[in-house]
């Protein structure tokens, strides 16, 4: 099972080579629920013109040393924004369930639906200070 730590290493390195708008996961490492058996869904929202296939290609290689299964997903923002208000649409759930590693400032702009994340995510960092 990871650890929080091998998903920060994980988010951060992702970060570092693509410069997203914003890298998070979902699912059951999101909500506290992960097992021995969970994949980590890992999701990532950056600019760029490439398909989607291409761009879950790259994140995969540049991961390929990660033992733990993976599950990715790369939208554009406006791919994630198109269908995040659409009840029970696969970005509705990412944005409610969605745990943020990485967020600029940028995405509060091409990416509002999940701000109400990134404001969880910076009440948990003013809480570790």
């Amino acid at each position: 099972m990871l650890t929080e730590n091998d998903i920060m290493r994980i988010s951060r390195r992702v970060a570092d080579a693509y410069a997203p708008l914003v890298v998070g996961t979902f699912g059951s490492y999101a909500i506290g629920s992960a097992s021995e058996l969970s994949d980590l869904d890992l999701f990532l929202i950056l600019n760029g013109c490439e398909r989607s296939d291409a761009r879950v290609r790259a994140a995969r290689r540049l991961l390929f040393d990660v033992l733990h299964p993976l599950d990715i997903h790369v939208f554009t923002p406006e791919e994630f924004e198109e269908s995040a208000y659409e009840e029970l649409s696969f970005t509705w759930v990412i944005a409610r369930q969605a745990r943020l590693y990485h967020w600029t400032d940028a995405a509060v702009q091409q990416v509002p639906s999940l701000l109400p994340r990134a404001a969880l995510r910076q009440e948990v960092a003013r809480a570790l200070i």
